[in-house]
C-alpha cells in the first residue's frame, strides 16, 4: 500500500473515532441531565405520596404501573391512586432524603434508578423502615419521564466485622 493511500485511510478512521467519542459524550451528557431529572422526578413522587397529593403523583407515576412494598406487596399503581387518601392519609414523615443514586440505561428511553431511602416516620402507627433501598424503572413517554415500576426492600443490619 501506498504511503499516501495508508495516511488517508487512517486519517479516516482518526476522524471516525473522533466522531464516536463525540457522540459518546453528548449522550453521556443527555443522559446526566435525564439523571437530573429522573431524581427531581423521584422526590416529587415521594414527596406527593407522603402529602397525599396525588395530582402531583400521577404527574410523574404512570397509572398502568406496578410497585412492590412491605405495605402493599405487588400493586398496580391504578389500584394506589383509587385509594390514595386512604392510603397516604395514616403515613406521617417527619424527614426523608434519597442518596446513593445509581442508573442504568437499557435503551436511550427507559432507566433503572436505584438508591437508599433514609427517614423518620409512621405508616398507621408503625415506624418506618429505615433505610430501605429502592429502585424504580422510568421511562420517556411524550418527551416526560414517566416512573412505571418501584420496588422497595429494607436494608439489611450493618454486619459485625471481625
Amino acid at each position: 500500500m501506498k504511503r499516501k493511500d495508508l495516511t488517508m485511510r487512517l486519517a479516516g478512521i482518526l476522524v471516525v473515532g473522533v466522531l464516536l467519542c463525540a457522540g459518546v459524550g453528548e449522550a453521556r451528557a443527555q443522559d446526566a441531565e435525564a439523571e437530573k431529572t429522573i431524581i427531581g422526578n423521584e422526590r416529587t413522587a415521594t414527596d406527593a405520596f407522603y402529602k397525599g397529593n396525588v395530582a402531583a403523583f400521577t404527574g410523574v407515576v404512570a397509572t398502568d404501573g406496578w410497585g412492590i412494598d412491605s405495605m402493599m406487596g405487588r400493586a398496580p399503581v391504578a389500584d394506589l391512586v383509587k385509594d390514595f387518601a386512604a392510603v397516604t392519609k395514616d403515613v406521617k414523615v417527619s424527614s426523608w432524603d434519597i442518596t446513593e443514586s445509581k442508573f442504568q440505561w437499557p435503551n436511550a428511553t427507559t432507566a433503572i434508578h436505584t438508591y437508599k431511602w433514609t427517614g423518620k416516620g409512621t405508616d398507621h402507627g408503625q415506624p418506618i423502615p429505615s433505610p430501605i433501598w429502592a429502585s424504580t424503572v422510568w421511562t420517556k413517554k411524550d418527551g416526560k419521564w414517566m416512573a412505571i415500576f418501584h420496588q422497595e426492600t429494607a436494608a439489611p443490619p450493618p454486619s459485625a466485622k471481625p
